[in-house]
């Protein structure tokens, strides 16, 4: 294989050139699947559900203020403009204070009355007192907020949903002065769709200028420079090229696929560039670098593919997809920095800097200062380990992607907070025998907002809205549902997309740290069949890797966080980057130990060798990421926050304890 690298090093530079030449011709054709809307396609779950749920998702919430009152020449306004709307071929209806009824029988047959009367000033200053008495789900106590839940229809393309959104905003600007609210689903995806390339874009440029200034420290050279960033382009343009190929487009999760890369294809070259003695011939150069670094740098890629692989065993189609595509963009990354390297090597373009030497200085003189200290810094990583432990928690909010800070959040929770939440549900009910509007008061003592009422011939139709209080909250507001049900002798049927995302939402998320797991193992298992069956090494591998990811969830935890759908994975890119780290050190150790070398020389081998790259990668990696930390993108400035504070954790256990749990149990 490394002849191959070699001798074909200018054919493969080709076939990369040719290739990259394909993809971008085709990149204009792109599409970025949402999560939810794949939930509902994809997900093996009950038929009718998904149906509900696919109703549910043509909703839009459009709140506005009502300035400077909501009056009763206001109120005809605002009701002639409502007419105008529903005529829009996209808009099956339009639900409202001016069309909403509340069931006020207590007989067997319930009466329905009209909150809000139109006919004339003085029908309408007493509906107003009426709406004060039913409480209105669809404008505020104060007259101020007016709901409206928009029913949208005939949305196939997207260029139809981006036309109604319009349509909305532009219609309801002209009824009123203030700003317009819109959220719903539809209104997310196109929001996401449209700023997450543009923010993409973005990052990597600026994370690319701060990775060209870091490396050119370290290696003074421009060429270097170059080629480690034309290495990341080329990998990230194949990753999303293949998933449009395969899949018609990328799915949401997929977007930090370029951070992914990025880690990945730095970590490895700059480990090829650990280079004691370039004035070798070339393609001894290029043969030692690959026998001594290139194993274990192989081997790093298969054990982190290993961690993405394992997605593919799940049930969830995006991350299914995610694992697929990561998987291939990881050994599709590996060729291309082989091939570029062999190049490297070939163009003489390698030179020895003193930043090597004075890094090395600057490790011993770190690891000295540290030593000391050593029992504490154990004591600090159990104690946030036993923090991770306690303190796991898996849990799913709709608003898992998005930011605080972001506008789409700033809009959902203006609902949250002045009508009573934005996740629907649909609630059937079978064979109720008491006075619906009884039930409808146990629903509001449980927070759960009546939209309408559809009473059919057997059964009750409720359409509702509840707050986004997370997957296990909500759950435990359908037991609460279906015990009512079985106390009362009725039967209850509920759907919707807010009960199909909290359905499965947290099942999917301990599927994902089950593979985790497992690679985990599998990957401790693997260092021992490459070690003559010793099993000591299982221990050695697994502890600098688990330790630091646990206690990273320990301090984290901290601050409120808790394991989502939108970044469990990113504990496996996390633990890719942890066990790169310790694979280098591990394989470094092993070679000289089979070299016949010392314990001890084979450590001060690590010490002045591996150490050097590790320390210059997770550099480089921290500073890089440091962008995506203003990211709209929970999932990406999520990725920041915890590769940053993993890197540092793993790096710190790494220098520290790694070397003396090789000196104690690999002898």
């Amino acid at each position: 294989m490394i002849k191959f690298f070699w001798k074909y090093r200018y054919f493969n530079l080709a076939v990369i050139i040719f290739c990259l030449i394909l993809c971008i011709i085709r990149f204009d054709n792109f599409k970025v699947y949402f999560d939810s809307e794949r939930i509902i396609e994809l997900v093996d779950v009950d038929q009718d559900i998904i149906e509900k749920s696919i109703d549910d998702s043509n909703l839009l919430l459009v709140s506005v203020s009502v300035l400077p009152s909501f009056s009763y020449q206001r109120a005809l306004e605002i009701a002639s403009s409502l007419e105008r709307i529903k005529k829009n071929n996209n808009i099956h209806s339009v639900r409202s204070v001016f069309n909403e009824r509340v069931l006020v029988s207590q007989s067997v047959i319930p009466i329905s009355l009209k909150l809000l009367d139109l006919d004339n000033l003085d029908s309408f200053e007493k509906s107003l007192i009426r709406i004060k008495n039913y409480n209105s789900n669809f404008i505020t106590d104060d007259f101020q907020k007016l709901l409206f839940i928009v029913k949208c229809k005939n949305l196939d393309e997207e260029s139809e949903k981006i036309k109604v959104l319009e349509f909305l905003d532009d219609n309801f600007s002209d009824i009123f002065s203030s700003d317009i609210n819109i959220t719903g689903q539809i209104k997310s995806e196109m929001y996401i769709k449209a700023n997450v390339i543009k923010e993409l874009i973005f990052f990597i440029l600026i994370s690319s200028l701060l990775c060209s200034l870091i490396i050119f420290y370290f290696t003074r050279n421009f060429k270097l420079v170059f080629i480690s960033l034309i290495s990341i382009f080329i990998s990230i343009i194949f990753s999303f090229t293949i998933s449009n190929f395969l899949f018609g487009g990328i799915e949401l999760v997929m977007i930090i696929i370029p951070a992914i890369i990025f880690i990945i294809t730095i970590s490895d070259f700059m480990h090829l560039l650990n280079i004691r003695n370039i004035w070798r011939l070339k393609y001894r150069l290029f043969r030692f670098q690959l026998i001594e670094i290139g194993r274990p740098v192989f081997l790093t890629s298969f054990t982190t593919a290993i961690g993405f692989l394992s997605f593919t065993f799940g049930s969830f189609t995006p991350l299914m997809r995610f694992g697929l595509i990561t998987t291939l963009s990881i050994f599709i990354s590996l060729f291309v920095i082989t091939t570029l390297f062999a190049l490297t090597v070939d163009s003489s373009i390698l030179r020895r800097t003193n930043s090597d030497i004075s890094l090395l200085v600057r490790i011993n003189a770190m690891l000295s200062s540290l030593q000391p200290y050593r029992k504490f810094i154990y004591i600090f990583f159990m104690i946030f380990f036993c923090f991770g432990v306690v303190n796991f928690k898996v849990d799913n909010y709709l608003t898992d992607e998005i930011n605080y800070r972001s506008k789409l959040y700033k809009e959902i929770k203006y609902f949250e907070e002045n009508f009573g939440g934005i996740k629907p549900i649909s609630l059937t009910l079978k064979n109720y025998k008491e006075d619906v509007k009884s039930y409808l008061d146990f629903l509001k003592t449980n927070d759960v907002n009546i939209d309408f009422v559809l009473n059919g011939k057997d059964s009750t139709l409720l359409k509702a809205r509840i707050q986004d209080i997370g997957a296990s909250e909500s759950s435990e507001l359908y037991t609460t549902l279906n015990k009512h049900a079985l106390e009362n002798n009725y039967e209850i049927d509920i759907g919707g997309i807010g009960y199909l995302f909290d359905q499965v939402s947290n099942d999917l998320t301990y599927e994902v740290l089950v593979g985790l797991f497992l690679a985990i193992l599998l990957i401790g298992f693997i260092f021992v069949f490459l070690n003559n069956f010793n099993f000591r090494y299982f221990w050695v591998s697994l502890i600098p890797n688990f330790v630091p990811l646990i206690s990273c969830l320990g301090i984290m935890s901290i601050f409120g966080f808790y394991l989502s759908l939108s970044n469990a994975f990113i504990f496996a890119i996390v633990f890719g980057l942890i066990v790169d780290d310790s694979i280098h050190i591990i394989s470094a150790y092993s070679i000289n130990r089979q070299a016949n070398k010392s314990v001890n020389k084979a450590l001060a081998y690590c010490q002045e060798n591996t150490f050097n790259a590790i320390i210059k990668t997770t550099i480089i990696i921290i500073v890089s990421l440091i962008p995506l930390l203003f990211s709209e993108f929970k999932s990406i400035s999520q990725l920041a926050h915890i590769t940053i504070l993993a890197a540092i954790i793993a790096l710190v256990f790494d220098l520290l304890f790694l070397p003396v749990l090789l000196k104690r149990y690999i002898k």
